[in-house]
């Protein structure tokens, strides 16, 4: 690029010094000198991204991940501005910076955030979902446990047991494991007749059953 080219393309506003972006102020966190530091983010536009750090940031290049709309954006920006300012107690540091890597799926909430475009709706999942949300090996451990339980004979071969399963949506809890809570109804016959038991289960992505009522 020529010298008139560089000067031209020096002078075009950056995203930050126009009234583009949308202001407010959301949790982030960056990343410099091989720590994470907690910074408050003030404003985001679709090239970048403002916020105010309580200490000096080493590089000019960062990862930075930020929430919007509670989703946790990672992303790494080029420091274009820094200013230290003078609040009533302390010096922060206000950073103004550019977006240089940010997934296609994170930019495009970014760009809904500003455009104040509200999320789209998820489709919801059948609040009750039958024995194909199983696996064969997690129907088979419930089974057992029923036939362990004295409230269903013991199949037989080549037979499905006598039960129905009514199975939640998979839910994520907070250690990261994916579950879903499961309602059988089971019958045996007895001496009595035939007696109904309804069990409730908990069913774990790796097909762990645990009981949840006895």
């Amino acid at each position: 690029m020529n010298l008139f080219g560089q000067f031209l393309r020096q002078s075009e506003p950056r995203w930050f010094e126009s009234t583009s972006g949308r202001a407010g102020r959301f949790d982030a966190v960056a990343t410099t000198g091989g720590r994470q530091v907690q910074v408050l983010g003030t404003r985001v536009a679709r090239e970048g991204i403002a916020f105010i750090s309580g200490v000096a940031l080493l590089e000019r290049e960062i990862p930075l991940t930020f929430i919007l709309r509670r989703r946790a954006i990672p992303s790494r920006v080029r420091i274009d501005k820094d200013e230290a300012v003078r609040e009533a107690t302390r010096v922060v540091h206000r950073y103004h910076c550019s977006f240089t890597h940010i997934e296609d799926a994170d930019r495009e909430a970014v760009v809904r955030y500003v455009d104040d475009v509200p999320e789209p709706v998820a489709p919801k999942s059948p609040l009750v979902e039958g024995a194909g949300a199983l696996t064969a090996g997690a129907q088979t451990r419930i089974a057992g446990e029923l036939v362990r339980m004295k409230r269903l004979a013991v199949p037989a071969p080549g037979l499905a047991p006598l039960i129905r399963l009514e199975a939640h949506p998979a839910r994520t809890l907070d250690d990261g494991d994916v579950v879903r809570d499961v309602v059988v109804h089971s019958r045996i016959r007895s001496g009595e007749g035939i007696r109904a038991y309804v069990t409730r289960f908990r069913v774990h992505s790796d097909d762990r059953v645990d009981l949840l009522t006895r």
